[in-house]
Parts: C-alpha cells; structure tokens; sequence
C-alpha cells in the first residue's frame, strides 16, 4: 500500500457540502433524511445528529455578520435644557419611527466570510464525525453478529460431544456391569461428560451476554437475536481485494473530520490575523423624525441618516496578538491530530489485513488438526474396545478433538472479525468507486 505524505495540509480540499448545511430548513428534516436509524433509536447516532444541529446552528449565526441587521424603531424623546438667550430651561422633544440599521460592519478584507467558513467547516466535521460513529456502530453490530453465529457452532460442537460422551458412559457403564473395566473408567466417563455439559452452560451464558450487547446496540430490549444457523457458505478468501489503495484511507470519517477542522483552523488564524486591518462599518435610519409627536406621521416628517466609520484598533493590550497566537497554536495542535489520525489509520488497517491472512492460515492448519483428531478418536475407540489400551487414551482423543473444534470454529470467527475490522478502517468500504 502506497502512503501518501501524512503532514501535508489538506485545507484546500474541503468534503462536499452536506445538502441541509447552511439551508433555513427545519432541523427536524434534515436530520431525518441523513439518519435513517438502523433499528430503533440509538443514543450515539442520535447525539451526533444534536451535534451536527449545533455546529449548523453556529454556522447560521457566523454567517449573518455578512449582511446588516434591519429593525423597526419608535421612540420619543421629552428633555429640558437651557437655551441661548433665554431667561429658564426650554422643554423640547422629538418623536421618530421608522427602519434602522445598527452598526454594521462591511467584510472588506474578508473577517467575516473567513469566521463563516471556519463555522462551515465545523459542520463538515460534525457530519463526517456522525459518519463515524454511523460506521463504528455497523462494525460493532456485525462483530456481535460474528460472535452469536460462533457462539453458535460451538455450542452445536459441545452438543455433539456431550451427547458422544454420554454414549460412551453408557458403553463403560455396561462394560463396567459385565465386569470388563474398572469403577475409575466410569468416573472418568463421568468426568468427561461433566466437562463438556459445564462448557455448554458456559457458552449458554456467553450467546445470552452477545445477545443482550448487540440489543443494546440495536436500541432494542435485551432479549434473543435472529440470525442465520451458520457461516455464509462463500469462501472467506473471497472476501478482501487482493490489493486496497490507500486512496481510500482518505474516505475515512475520522480522517475527512480531522481535514475539515484543519480547514476551520486556517480560517481562524486567517480571521484573527484580518483583525488588526481597519474595520469599515455602517449605520442608518429611515423614517419620520418631528419634534412634536403629533405632527409625526406629515410628509415633511420624512427623515433619514447614513453613519459611516472607519475604526482602527490602535491599543487592545496585546489581545489582538493573543487571537493570532491561540489561532496558530490551535492549527499547529491539529494539524499534529490529522498525522496522528493517519497514521493509526494505516496502521488499523495492517493490522486488520494481518489478521485476515493469519486467520486463514490458522483455519487451515486448524482444519487439519480436527480431521487428524478424529481419526484419532477412532482409532482409540477401536484399540479400547478391543481391550488393547486404557479409557485414558479414549478420554485424551476425546478432549483433543473437542479442543481442536472449539478452535477451528474461533479461527473462522476471527477470519469474520477480520473483515469487519478492515471495513471499520477504511470507513465503511474498499472500493474507491463506492460511495462512503
């Protein structure tokens, strides 16, 4: 797998923009057509979509800087003052109504359009992050699923071998009977049964644990899981691409969050720096202005203002300085998050193709082991009846072959598991074409 350079800035490129970011829908919507649940309500994935929520409702608010406020006004004013040549104060007032513009600031360089972006970012980060946690959920669910279908087979195995051992307690017990063996076989026919009904009721109570975990997940009651009665018949060599590029890494929900708040950074210091330039802002009013309140609603009432300005910052203590350093050390944080990300991403994924391919190499070996061991316990059944060896050798090839079954049966588990953890690792598929 070809790794593509892990320290490269990915600000320019930004994740398509989710149809509901920045649109004056209703949350309620939007969320329900991006999260179409898996079964039930679960908490997490209900959480990432509050969190989505959040970051849309901050990017709305970051994003209105961008054009004035336009309110209605009406006030009236009584005072009295002195006035010029007069011998006592004058009462005087003033009455006005009509639209006002508070004090508006115009993006000439670009602060504000920067602020929004960063917001926008967010957003993207909120979404790929509910992405991941839609994954992660997908992944746990089918790992338990794995799990229940093992569970399964073992206990079909440790069926079959209680039921086998209660056979041969039944031949012992006869043989015992007729005189031919001693009391010590029967106890350990006893024995051996025992072991194999204890590691039924072990494995009863690991499928109850499975099924109530993956309920949980489901957003169910605890209660049983339908499932298939076995592995899928296809082989298991089939089920991983002989080769995955690391393009695909790129589609990773943790990876494509991490870029998205590295661009949210860039536009921070970029804001924070914009900070020191002049600020050009704008204020106005439009309506009926009179000094008798009567007379307010005339024609020759009519009024309006336009305040420009032009601020300067000059002296902040320093604060306009602390902006761009908490902006830059934020960037520098990240951009040491997004390597990290990458990293463990790479290595999630040898770590699951390894898995896979030693897995495979275990089953077959294991495959072996159990044809051998039951021919084993044939033999061995065959040289006790024919009274040439001990029980002891019966009960050997017995727990040989019960052991090596239970094996087999996790090897094909973990070749399962195997697959769910590169699906995880690469955010939800293989395929480069695929859509995430």
């Amino acid at each position: 797998m070809t790794r593509p350079a892990t320290r490269r800035s990915p600000a320019a490129r930004r994740p398509s923009r989710s149809p509901c970011a920045g649109a004056p829908r209703r949350p309620s919507r939007c969320r329900r057509r991006q999260l179409p649940p898996p079964d039930g309500a679960h908490q997490d994935l209900q959480i990432a979509a509050e969190r989505i929520e959040l970051a849309r409702a901050r990017y709305g608010v970051a994003r209105s800087a961008l054009f004035p406020s336009v309110g209605a006004d009406a006030s009236y004013t009584r005072q009295q003052q002195p006035a010029a040549g007069a011998s006592r104060n004058v009462d005087s007032g003033v009455a006005a109504l009509g639209l006002r513009v508070p004090v508006w600031e115009i993006d000439v360089w670009g602060r504000l359009r920067d602020l929004a972006s960063a917001a926008q970012s967010d957003v993207q980060a909120s979404e790929q992050l509910r992405r991941g946690v839609q994954v992660s959920l997908v992944a746990q669910v089918s790992a338990l699923y794995v799990e229940l279908i093992d569970l399964d087979a073992q206990l079909a195995t440790a069926a079959n071998t209680a039921a086998s051992r209660r056979e041969s307690l039944r031949i012992v017990q006869a043989r015992f009977r007729a005189g031919i063996v001693s009391a010590i076989d029967v106890r350990q026919a006893e024995s051996a049964l025992g072991g194999a009904e204890a590691t039924i009721a072990v494995l009863e109570s690991r499928r109850a644990l499975a099924e109530n975990a993956m309920s949980l997940l489901l957003g169910r009651s605890p209660g049983p899981i339908a499932r298939d009665p076995g592995f899928p018949a296809f082989a298991a060599e089939n089920l991983l691409p002989a080769g995955i590029p690391s393009q695909v890494l790129q589609r990773r929900p943790d990876i494509a969050a991490a870029e998205s708040r590295l661009a949210a950074a860039q536009a921070d210091v970029s804001a924070a720096r914009k900070a020191f330039l002049p600020a050009i802002s704008l204020s106005g009013f439009l309506g009926l202005v009179s000094p008798q309140l009567g007379n307010l609603l005339e024609a020759r009432s009519t009024a309006y203002s336009i305040t420009p300005a032009v601020t300067l910052p000059i002296f902040t203590a320093g604060r306009l300085q602390a902006d761009v350093d908490f902006a830059e050390a934020s960037q520098r944080i990240l951009l040491e998050e997004y390597a990290r990300t990458t990293l463990n991403a790479f290595r999630e994924v040898e770590d699951g193709l390894a898995t896979y391919r030693w897995s495979r190499e275990q089953r077959a070996a294991l495959a072996r082991t159990v044809s051998a061991n039951r021919e084993g316990l044939r033999l061995a059944e065959l040289r006790y009846l024919g009274g040439v060896s001990i029980y002891f050798e019966v009960l050997d090839a017995q727990r040989q072959l019960f052991d090596s079954e239970l094996q087999l049966s996790r090897s094909i588990r973990d070749t399962y598991v195997a697959v769910v953890q590169v699906y995880a690792a690469l955010g939800g598929a293989w395929d480069p074409q695929a859509n995430p």
